[in-house]
């Protein structure tokens, strides 16, 4: 899944901060600058004016970031009953939360039957179970599009053989069918996938919409999801999203993720050897247990040295597990270096920490942020005994 970004618009200071970091923390550690997620949501604020925003927090859930979002005025959307705690932990009220996936266990609804946050219905058996045990809780229908969008095909949710939402005529009796067994229909939802950069996938899934108004007549809400790519043009979106939402009379929400999360984290990692077998390696203290996307997406990040060296180099940049596979970024050219001197994976801010494992029982990485006047721990870096805890 190509990656090919320029450096992201860090804020001034940041960087120099950062190579501060590198000599301060050890490593593998990931670092955000806070300044530029506030920006990032600024410009979703200019383009999509009234708009109410959710943050999809599966892309960073750290809770610090989450409460500095909520004082932006941002929601959340959880795909899980934890990240639904997770947001109440920050200080989100069930107003404030939209649940969705395509599973939603009995035991994962009653444990939110006092507190209820806003449901998206994903299947008839969900709509059913939702009815049963959270009566009159307010509920989206997501719609499936049926389309193809351009996307690593683990990320693209709107194709007809997805496992998610209703097929497009379906929508209207998933809707009636809610309000028959108690539920209070607020509106559609639609979500096209994940890391998508070309307006005119949007686009297509707003038409399918539109082809509905009839069928289903005004609502409330109007969610269209998440998926806005680093390279997108947001404003290319926003007059079609907000003619549509008019046509339904309904107030427009978002989720962005990835969007507002990714340009501002990096993912900082040493050197600790350099070698040749039939390629040219420098080996990491950092690969797949604490940075999954490349091995699992295929997705390649643009990499800094944060190092001065004599002389250049071409290397494929491999991590620590003993599998073929973790292999960070091929071909990359930097100065030589030393060992010992870090390098940072840019664009690395969205499933990056939160998609690390403790495979290999590697300890949970340390998470910081950059405040634009100094650093701050989100995580702390887990420690290896905690990974056997309770074992026994």
């Amino acid at each position: 899944m190509p990656m090919n970004l320029a450096m992201p618009q860090f804020t001034e200071g940041f960087l120099e901060a950062l190579k501060e970091a590198a000599r301060r923390f050890p490593t593998p550690f990931y670092a955000y600058d806070l300044p530029q997620v506030e920006r990032e949501v600024a410009l979703f604020r200019e383009a999509f004016p009234g708009a109410r925003l959710f943050y999809a927090l599966k892309a960073n859930p750290r809770l610090g970031l989450l409460r500095r979002l909520r004082a932006l005025g941002l929601g959340v959307e959880a795909v899980s009953l934890g990240e639904v705690l997770r947001a109440y932990r920050a200080g989100f009220g069930p107003e404030e939360v939209v649940l969705n996936g395509p599973v939603k266990t009995p035991e994962d609804l009653r444990v939110l039957a006092e507190r209820p946050p806003y449901v998206v219905l994903d299947s008839w058996p969900d709509l059913r179970r939702v009815a049963r045990l959270l009566p009159g809780v307010r509920v989206l229908v997501r719609v499936n599009p049926g389309l193809e969008v351009a996307t690593h095909a683990h990320l693209a949710t709107a194709r007809k053989e997805s496992q998610f939402g209703f097929l497009p005529e379906e929508a209207p009796s998933a809707l009636e069918e809610a309000q028959a067994l108690g539920l209070r229909p607020l509106g559609l939802h639609l979500h096209l996938g994940s890391h998508l950069d070309r307006p005119e996938d949007f686009l297509r899934g707003y038409r399918v919409l539109e082809g509905l108004r009839g069928a289903v007549g005004p609502l409330e809400v109007l969610d269209l999801g998440g998926g806005f790519g680093p390279a997108l043009d947001l404003k290319a979106l926003a007059p079609e999203a907000a003619r549509l939402s008019a046509l339904y009379g309904a107030q427009l929400w978002l989720e962005p993720g990835r969007r507002l999360v990714a340009g501002a984290g990096v993912l900082v990692v040493r050197v600790w050897g350099e070698k040749r077998t039939g390629r040219p390696y420098l080996l990491l203290d950092g690969g797949m247990s604490v940075f999954l996307r490349p091995a699992l997406y295929g997705a390649r990040h643009p990499v800094l040295p944060l190092y001065e060296g004599e002389g250049e180099g071409v290397y494929d940049l491999a991590g620590p597990a003993c599998e073929a596979g973790d292999v960070l970024a091929r071909e990359v050219r930097l100065p030589r270096p030393e060992e010992g001197d870090a390098l940072a994976f840019l664009w690395a801010g969205a499933y990056g920490g939160s998609m690390a494992t403790p495979y290999l029982d590697t300890p949970a990485p340390l998470e910081v942020a950059w405040t634009g006047s100094g650093w701050e721990v989100l995580r702390p870096r887990g420690r290896i005994e905690a990974l056997w805890a309770g074992e026994g």
